[in-house]
């Protein structure tokens, strides 16, 4: 790994982010093909780049350190030994996730917003793309300043976790109003070009992603605040742009002169394998997307095998553990942002729930979800669906890690006619442990579902170091706040403190999370 820890002060980095606006925007809202020196949609591009980190560096901290905790991806290097696997993350990386995308994001958000005197397409843009932002933020730390933050001040008092999230829903929704109004009345002119690697520049894309990204939030929520929950639910799925629902939907980010950030930590660095976790339940399935995602091992004995490695080891050589499994991706493979399978998963989920997401039923909803994935990595569903039968997972000690773990907790794919429509069953479970395969390798998405639902069951962490009581089996609950919020924004962060109901510490549950 290259290390890249940033130790900065975020106020003052803002306030020189923010201090070169434009007077022109205005004019850049009226007027989309006249050349301009400070572009809009260049200030839109590196803040696209933050909803699923590009960069290298801001990829291994957040997506891939952090997000191994979603079981499908595993850092293979020990560093100084004080790592996210284990729960002994060191102070300046259990702050990065909370400091980069406040620095990434606000510089340029403040000139727009400043420059636009908020209203117009290109601000309702960088509204959307913060709030898809500050929602990773949001579901790794809890409370945080998001309503308050203004030009030169990042140090503002907290916003509840319900404020943060009905503010993110209120964002996303005012975005795919504006942003499909102004797709139909320019006949699907796109401002921002070239400039935009997810939808090149189309507003109708972008809006069908602010509902799925709508109804993903609503599904977060749906067990602490069920009204905001449902409302925003049925909304995002009545709504004129639509939803991500096809695969020529996808929102698929393309990393452009840069190279995919997972192959070059795995291939390049050495500091990437797969999650024993996703590889052993896959195998357990005979699912075919298998090949799409992985690289067989290098491991003696093992190279006709997809094999995982175990995360939470605090014991191993980096050298050793080459052998692991990598992700299947190559330097100009593209990152998925959201996918038209979770989008069936979530409005099976609704159906579970009883809200109006759609005329079909959970099951069918649910099927959907698998079929669009399969179709997504171009394999057959059809003997997949025909699973009636509970598999053991399993994972076998090797040369490298002396790990034997099972798992009984499991469910067939074949859905349980017999069984009632609600989320207190099986078929609960089964939409999220099909919906956490599609949405492979979305870690942070992965470890917010499951602190959420208890779903899929884990192996349990191999070296558990946590000075605060996290727990082997249910592992790291949430981030701690960064140091710098409690050394330069103390009152307000006491009174974040105290909004989270329990220790600042990553034992501590969210407020939607499951606690058991």
């Amino acid at each position: 790994m290259r290390k890249y820890l940033r130790n900065i002060t975020v106020g003052a980095a803002l306030l020189l982010l923010a201090g070169s606006c434009t007077d022109k925007f205005e004019e850049y809202n009226t007027n989309q093909y006249q050349i301009h020196d400070a572009d809009p949609a260049t200030l839109m591009k590196s803040m696209i780049e933050t909803i699923v980190n590009i960069q290298q560096n801001d990829s291994q901290m957040q997506d891939q350190m952090v997000g191994q905790l979603g079981g499908y991806l595993c850092c293979s290097n020990t560093w100084s030994g004080t790592n996210f696997s284990t729960f002994n993350q060191s102070d300046a990386w259990n702050a990065t996730p909370w400091n980069t995308p406040f620095e990434k994001i606000y510089g340029n958000f403040f000139q727009i917003q400043e420059a636009t005197n908020s209203t117009g397409h290109y601000y309702a843009f960088a509204c959307m793309i913060r709030a898809i932002t500050m929602l990773r933020v949001a579901d790794c730390y809890g409370p945080m300043p998001y309503s308050q933050v203004k030009k030169g001040n990042f140090y503002v008092s907290y916003d509840t976790q319900e404020q943060v999230y009905t503010s993110i829903l209120s964002d996303l929704a005012n975005a795919a109003d504006v942003l499909y109004n102004y797709y139909v009345e320019t006949n699907g002119n796109a401002p921002l070009g070239a400039n935009d690697p997810v939808f090149d520049g189309n507003y109708s894309g972008w809006a069908k992603l602010a509902n799925s990204m709508r109804l993903r939030v609503a599904m977060r929520i749906s067990g602490t605040w069920p009204g905001i929950a449902q409302e925003a639910a049925e909304a995002a799925v009545t709504h004129k742009a639509g939803l991500i629902e096809s695969n020529s939907d996808n929102a698929m980010l393309s990393c452009g002169t840069q190279s995919n950030p997972y192959q070059l930590a795995a291939v390049s660095w050495g500091d990437l394998r797969v999650n024993a976790n996703i590889v052993d339940y896959m195998n357990a399935y005979g699912d075919p997307r298998m090949p799409k995602f992985f690289n067989k091992s290098t491991l003696a004995g093992k190279t006709d095998k997809y094999v995982g490695m175990r995360t939470g080891d605090a014991d191993f050589k980096k050298a050793d553990a080459a052998g692991f499994s990598i992700p299947a991706y190559t330097a100009t493979s593209k990152l998925m942002v959201f996918c038209a399978a979770e989008t069936a998963f979530l409005r099976a989920e609704g159906k579970l729930r009883g809200w109006n997401v759609g005329s079909k039923t959970a099951k069918a909803y649910y099927e959907d979800g698998i079929n669009l994935s399969m179709e997504q990595y171009q394999v057959s569903a059809t003997e997949y669906m025909k699973i009636d039968e509970a598999p053991v997972v399993s994972h076998e000690s090797d040369v490298v890690q002396n790990a034997t773990a099972t798992i009984t907790n499991t469910v067939s794919v074949m859905w349980d006619d017999s069984e009632a429509d609600n989320v207190n069953g099986k078929n609960f479970q089964r939409v999220i442990t099909q919906k956490w395969i599609a949405n492979y390798p979305l870690g942070l998405e992965a470890w917010a579902e499951y602190r959420r639902t208890g779903y899929p069951e884990l192996y349990p962490c191999i070296d558990n170091l946590s000075d605060c009581g996290v727990s082997s089996q249910r592992g790291m609950r949430r981030l701690s706040f960064p140091y710098t919020e409690a050394q330069n924004n103390k009152a307000n962060y006491d009174l974040g403190v105290a909004e989270l109901g329990g220790a600042d510490n990553e034992a501590t549950d969210l407020k939607w999370a499951k606690k058991n």
